[in-house]
């Protein structure tokens, strides 16, 4: 029994010191620990896991590019573990924390060039969006299954394609189900209106939308009509397909 005592005791001291030098391993480990298909993820990674910072990139493939400007990040442990997350685009710093529940991210939002959208997905590069984004989500747990995730929001749209004409504002509202996600776009107002829906998973998803001039002699949204798909009934059908491996 002592020997057996003796033993658990080093198990102990040994686990209890691999936890304190967590913290001080090297940042890039974090690169090997994200998932490859987030549409955002470090790219790069300094310091150490406690206290470091990185560039993120947004797309994938010929699409991907570079955030500008470092997020930041730093480790506390009391009175809870939590991360806490800078960005410029930030309105405040973001902050995970551990609890009894689990994970948990603080609400925020943040402001980012419509641009990005256009690293997503080839046909939203094709249209070539302008104008601003806004994205807010409220405190929530991580691991929650329902519920609302975050809405976007695209101020003074526009696009290349109908450049003597500004589309709108539009907001897409994400909430969780199950493992993956429920997509809603609508149109907040403006000459072109937008609607879809769709849905998101460890698989890939698709989304379904429905452009259409209010109009309908409106010639300034011809060009970008035509490349969002084909036409039925004056409606204009545009869709979004991505799989783990691919995007169509």
């Amino acid at each position: 029994m002592k020997k057996l005592a003796k033993i658990t005791a080093w198990a102990l001291l040994v686990l209890c010191l691999l936890l304190a030098a967590v913290p001080f391993l090297p940042a890039r480990m974090m690169l090997a620990w994200q998932p490859e298909q987030l549409p955002l993820r470090l790219e790069t990674a300094h310091g150490s896991l406690a206290s470091g910072q990185g560039l993120l990139v947004v797309g994938s493939g010929l699409l991907a590019r570079t955030v500008p400007g470092p997020v930041r990040w730093r480790w506390r442990l009391t009175p809870w573990p939590q991360m806490e997350l800078s960005h410029g685009w930030l309105d405040q710093p973001v902050r995970l924390q551990a609890s009894l529940q689990g994970w948990r991210i603080s609400g925020q939002s943040l402001t980012a060039p419509a641009a990005l959208l256009g690293r997503l997905h080839p046909l939203l590069q094709t249209v070539q969006p302008q104008g601003q984004l806004q994205l807010r989500w409220p405190s929530q747990a991580l691991a929650a299954e329902t519920g609302p995730l975050l809405e976007l929001d695209w101020r003074s749209a526009r696009s290349a394609l109908a450049a003597q004409a500004e589309l709108g504002d539009y907001q897409l509202a994400v909430s969780r189900k199950g493992q993956g996600v429920q997509l809603s776009l609508r149109t907040l107002a403006g000459d072109l209106t937008l609607a879809g829906q769709g849905q998101w998973g460890p698989q890939g998803g698709l989304f379904e939308g429905r452009a259409q001039a209010k109009q309908a002699d409106d010639q300034r949204f011809k060009e970008l009509l035509e490349a969002l798909g084909p036409q039925r009934q004056g409606v204009t059908h545009w869709r979004i397909a991505t799989t783990t491996s691919k995007q169509e």
